[in-house]
């Protein structure tokens, strides 16, 4: 990671245009735990544009807690592998290849009903885009972005000093790092992504507990994989973890359940400075029930 560059709060104009969209779709989770001047700034935008009959497509009832997980988050990698003029597609099969062997979706949720319909985003997005009142919006959202990052400085500050430490004791790859805050998205909503040396962080709410979990993830996941016998062969349910991270309760479900739990403990130790040296060392404690260096 490039130390000389502070991490700032930014934006994705294709991740704004998918909730944007979602938001004349009848998305309510926009005024979860938000400031009254933010939810009618927010408001201002409802009910503008007549946007296609795709985007009502993202909720589903596979989780019940959030119905648009895991499309919303799938629309958001999928932003990734669009030309620059959205017309369509590029690398469809990295994309879907990535989608198929994410650990955290199930089988059903990734169906064929999902590629059928998946295949008119670049349209859907491209009327979006074309839209003066998402013009607007924005340029609204930029506002924002500029007020957050003015009131976040020694946070921002933090999370950096926080990162360059696990990119150099994780051997990480990351060498750039972006915080995407969406202000209609979900404040209890987080999603990352990869883009080859770039993390993402995706988000409906800036904390700085919540960009080191999912950085985390990217850490973890790979050891949880390499240790996946010991997890199997100790299936636990683990403390605070919502049902469904364990799927349909087979070993994908129970690995993914286990990443999740390790992670949130992992975080609990980056917060406090107390970075243990071996991620494969405290993982394997996890799993055997143990959580001290």
């Amino acid at each position: 990671m490039n130390d000389a560059r502070q991490i700032t709060i930014t934006h994705i104009p294709e991740i704004s245009a998918i909730y944007f969209a979602l938001l004349q779709c009848g998305y309510d989770y926009y005024a979860i735990e938000r400031s009254r001047d933010q939810i009618e700034g927010i408001q201002k935008f409802i009910g503008v544009e007549d946007v296609p009959s795709f985007f009502s497509g993202i909720r589903q009832n596979t989780c019940q807690v959030y119905p648009y997980w895991p499309r919303a988050a799938i629309l958001e990698t999928a932003a990734f592998y669009l030309l620059p003029d959205h017309s369509r597609f590029r690398d469809y099969e990295v994309f879907r290849s990535r989608i198929m062997s994410a650990g955290n979706i199930s089988n059903y949720e990734r169906g064929q009903k999902l590629w059928d319909w998946i295949e008119d985003f670049p349209v859907a997005i491209s009327k979006v885009f074309s839209s003066d009142f998402f013009c607007r919006y924005l340029e609204w959202e930029n506002r924002w972005a500029a007020e957050l990052n003015m009131q976040y400085k020694a946070e921002l500050r933090l999370v950096q000093s926080c990162l360059d430490v696990c990119t150099s004791k994780y051997d990480s790859p990351v060498q750039d790092i972006r915080i995407v805050i969406n202000p209609v998205k979900c404040v209890y909503s987080a999603d990352y992504h990869l883009e080859r040396n770039c993390f993402i962080f995706s988000s409906g709410v800036f904390r700085v507990d919540s960009v080191i979990h999912e950085f985390l993830h990217h850490v973890v996941h790979h050891v949880v994989a390499e240790i996946a016998d010991i997890v199997l062969e100790n299936r636990q349910v683990y403390p605070g973890i919502d049902a469904s991270y364990y799927l349909s309760g087979n070993n994908a479900g129970q690995l993914n359940a286990f990443e999740e739990y390790a992670v949130r403990e992992l975080t609990k130790y980056v917060l406090q400075e107390r970075c243990p040296e071996s991620i494969v060392a405290f993982l394997r404690r996890l799993v055997k029930g143990g959580q001290d260096e």
